[in-house]
């Protein structure tokens, strides 16, 4: 220590931790018309963060055309549901998913102009030539708008023009690019593995993993389900998003749960297409969007469930035999049900349209508490998220009496607000007796017991009458006097 001669001040750690609140997203892997959007701004297997439309639309192009999953998010995140943000991989390629070249001729224009009712064509690959000489007309100028493509074009001779052209195929997308991986050559992850850099890019994480496209799929289901569980390296933790196949009428969905393995408490199945103003939306992505509306009402905290919670919809759909969409209308007791307590999800009309149902995939096999329902899956991974980041900066300290009192006490401050929100029934942290033994101390390796009562929510209430002989004898006796 230097010489002091004098009057001096320093500043010292507290004895608590502040706790660091995590935002959460959704994130989806999907495709979305990359044909509408400007070269510069095109991504493919990159993690985008979108917290406005105006980004939306910039990088992933509009949402006329619903065939498209990412373009089904944008719509339901940023117009009918008013969230954010989401976490997008685009995993459709203009030069890998594209038919061979189309042309359609003896195209009449009115007023100058022809409209494309297409939002696959490729623009980049467009030709226009004159129908009379098959000269081509290099000034012709594109317009997308929501009946497809408008070719504005002057013609030398007549009013007809010819076009050439490539689409986009979206049958040419696979699961294994959904999937992805990471490729060590060029040290670049795709697909679902992009997951892992939501947080080191945004220091935000997903509460939801979605691969609308492809969830019904049993390996797919599988990986998700992994990758919910082990998000950067087992740090971090969400939920998975499955969508049930809507070619199976909705009794048959149970046994497609169990024969195809998707029983884990870390995946939400949801039954059925819902429909808005003719237009169909894939369930998971509205499902996501809903949570994310009702956690935001709870000051972000995931404790309340969002069923029984409006979905945007007018109706909900099957794919018959016939391979055609088809109306449904699940009865409540006898059918919604029936999903809900084999772990579905679904939707039911009941003074409006709502999303049913709280129960994790696991169901009916669920038997440990924690693992039964969907809130409090979220609950153990919103408390442990935090608390992993929150104590990172604790990791290779000298772990002495002080910093296990420091960590301990900060956490317990923390659980107590988080309890006094009403957001939990109770909640402690305390050393593990059972957990830190000599040789695990020894090795620094150090537990905490995180004890957590999660709110039930009103699955059902029941009504019991019952007839009141006391007030009647005692009107009985009031008749003699």
């Amino acid at each position: 220590m230097g010489y002091k001669h004098g009057t001096y001040q320093t500043e010292t750690s507290s004895d608590i931790s502040l706790p660091i609140v995590l935002d959460y997203g959704h994130f989806i892997v999907g495709t979305a018309p990359m044909n509408k959007v400007k070269k510069e701004n095109r991504r493919v297997n990159e993690i985008v963060r979108l917290g406005t439309y105006k980004e939306a639309i910039q990088y992933f192009g509009d949402t006329y055309d619903l065939d498209f999953s990412i373009s089904q998010a944008i719509k339901v995140f940023f117009e009918l549901y008013k969230v954010a943000p989401l976490y997008v991989v685009n995993i459709l390629d203009l030069e890998k998913h594209k038919t061979v070249k189309k042309t359609q001729n003896d195209l009449s224009l009115t007023n100058g102009k022809v409209v494309i009712p297409n939002h696959k064509l490729i623009t980049d690959t467009l030709v226009v030539k004159e129908n009379a000489t098959s000269q081509v007309i290099s000034d012709a100028v594109t317009m997308w708008t929501d009946e497809g493509l408008e070719i504005y074009a002057k013609p030398s001779n007549g009013t007809k023009i010819d076009i050439e052209y490539e689409e986009i195929d979206l049958s040419k997308v696979t699961k294994a690019q959904a999937l992805g991986g990471y490729d060590i050559s060029t040290m670049k992850r795709t697909g679902l593995e992009l997951l892992d850099e939501v947080y080191l890019k945004y220091s935000e994480l997903p509460a939801f993993i979605d691969i609308p496209d492809f969830s019904s799929d049993s390996e797919v289901a599988a990986i998700m389900q992994t990758k919910a569980k082990n998000i950067n390296g087992n740090m971090f933790e969400a939920v998975a998003l499955i969508n049930a196949p809507i070619d199976k009428p909705y009794d048959q969905i149970p046994k497609w749960k169990d024969d195809n393995n998707i029983n884990g408490n870390d995946q939400i199945v949801l039954y059925g297409t819902l429909g808005l103003a003719g237009k169909k939306y894939i369930q998971s992505i509205q499902y996501a969007a809903l949570s994310l509306s009702v956690d935001n009402e709870n000051g972000g905290v995931p404790s309340q469930t969002p069923s029984n919670y409006s979905y945007k919809c007018d109706s909900l759909y099957w794919k018959n035999s016939s391979g055609n969409l088809e109306e449904i209308i699940l009865d409540k007791e006898q059918q919604a049900n029936l999903l809900n307590k084999n772990g579905v999800v679904t939707a039911i009309n009941f003074k409006g349209w709502r999303c049913w149902g709280s129960e994790t995939a696991l169901n009916p096999m669920a038997t440990d508490p924690k693992d039964k329902f969907i809130y409090t899956r979220r609950m153990f991974k919103y408390i442990g998220n935090e608390l992993v980041i929150s104590y990172f900066d604790k990791v290779d300290k000298k772990f002495s009496k002080k910093l296990a009192e420091t960590v301990t006490k900060s956490m317990n401050i923390r659980l107590n607000a988080i309890v006094a929100r009403n957001d939990l029934l109770s909640a402690s942290a305390t050393l593990s007796s059972e957990d830190n033994d000599p040789i695990n101390v020894m090795n620094g390796d150090i537990t905490w017991v995180i004890k957590l009562g999660v709110i039930p929510g009103m699955k059902s209430a029941t009504f019991k009458k019952k007839y009141d002989v006391d007030a009647l004898t005692e009107f009985a006796k009031s008749l003699g006097k």
